[in-house]
């Protein structure tokens, strides 16, 4: 059947409409499987060799998944559209997020097809998953990919920069799940739907141990839209516990880091948290103390420029006591590199949360 002209670039030839709803019934079929492999790999704990992890299968199932995705790009949706419709097509491509996915992935399918160079991923995080190991795949950042693929350019040059902005690093599944949204805007009656419902057959995909949180569905926001809104949530709250105690101090370019633990007897959690946080964290009412070098402690306060002070000392000259044990400034550092770069651990840092609520 043809499509009704809905959507943002709706497929009016019979022919094309055809193809178009079996190349999406395969790419949502294919996500399901890239899903399903993530499970079923060979990753493994060694004693003597720790974490080895396998990634291959999760690569051979992504395959089918970028040329249904390359189908629909040119010959289902962009082949369908009058010479105008063609041009804009291209533009939205490269305005939108979502279109970028779809173009910076095309590097990936011409590689696989075209050139001598293996489509790899790599695993961001490896969790238990009943008796094995479920591995999360990201794509590689730019920069390590195979130099054959580097340097290739031809007609998808614009495809490298869209790699860089919307691909590189993120979690597979997303990217493919963002190519699918695409295509239904571009046209929602290229899905399969489940019978008698307007709901998407293959989605949600298959529940798992959920650690934090994970996106089964097309509709579903992708993790870095959850995370902002989970950091801004922990950040607009008290932290747990009845103060915060400064033992040391991460003086990094973008700014102090304070670290220490909060106090809630007989709980005593580590935290890091930057400057600028501290200080909404003390003017919304949240007590901090500062050691000094001789352990004595020292309440935190704004001054009236704005400034973090204890003892009359700016807090960021204040001498704090030099660690001399666990945990050492190396692992204070580390510590901060996680909640900087994960919502959830950040979150589960200033409120005691498990992770799994989003």
């Amino acid at each position: 059947m043809a499509s009704h002209p809905t959507g943002l670039f709706p497929v009016t030839d019979p022919a094309r409409h055809a193809k178009g709803r079996q190349k999406m019934h395969g790419l949502a079929l294919y996500i399901t499987h890239v899903w399903e492999a993530a499970a079923a790999t060979k990753t493994s704990l060694c004693r003597i060799h720790g974490m080895e992890v396998d990634t291959e299968r999760v690569a051979l199932e992504i395959a089918p998944a970028l040329a249904a995705i390359r189908t629909l790009d040119l010959e289902v949706v962009k082949n369908s559209q009058p010479p105008a419709d063609q041009r804009r097509y291209t533009d939205t491509l490269a305005s939108e997020f979502e279109g970028q996915v779809v173009r910076g992935l095309l590097l990936l399918r011409n590689a696989d097809i075209h050139l001598p160079a293996t489509v790899d991923v790599q695993a961001d995080r490896v969790v238990g998953e009943g008796t094995g190991f479920r591995v999360m795949p990201i794509w590689k950042p730019y920069d390590e990919l195979p130099s054959a693929i580097r340097t290739s350019t031809g007609r998808a040059a614009s495809a490298h920069s869209a790699y860089r902005a919307a691909v590189a690093g993120r979690l597979v599944i997303e990217t493919l799940l963002d190519a699918f949204a695409f295509f239904r805007r571009c046209d929602p009656s290229l899905p399969r739907l489940v019978t008698g419902t307007q709901d998407l057959e293959y989605f949600p995909l298959r529940p798992y141990t959920t650690h934090d949180y994970e996106r089964r569905h097309p509709d579903m926001p992708n993790r870095a839209r959850v995370e902002e809104q989970v950091r801004r949530a922990a950040q607009e709250s008290p932290p747990y516990g009845s103060s915060r105690e400064i033992l040391h101090r991460l003086d990094l370019d973008d700014g102090p880091v304070y670290c220490g633990y909060l106090l809630r007897l007989p709980l005593r959690i580590a935290f890091t948290e930057p400057e600028e946080q501290v200080v909404r964290d003390i003017e919304a009412g949240f007590p901090y103390v500062a050691l000094d070098e001789w352990g004595d402690g020292h309440p935190v306060a704004v001054d009236a420029t704005g400034q973090l002070a204890a003892a009359g000392t700016p807090l960021a000259k204040l001498a704090l006591p030099a660690p001399r044990r666990h945990p050492l400034p190396e692992t204070w550092r580390a510590w901060w590199d996680l909640a900087a770069t994960d919502a959830f651990w950040y979150r589960n840092q200033r409120h005691l949360r498990d992770g799994t609520e989003v």
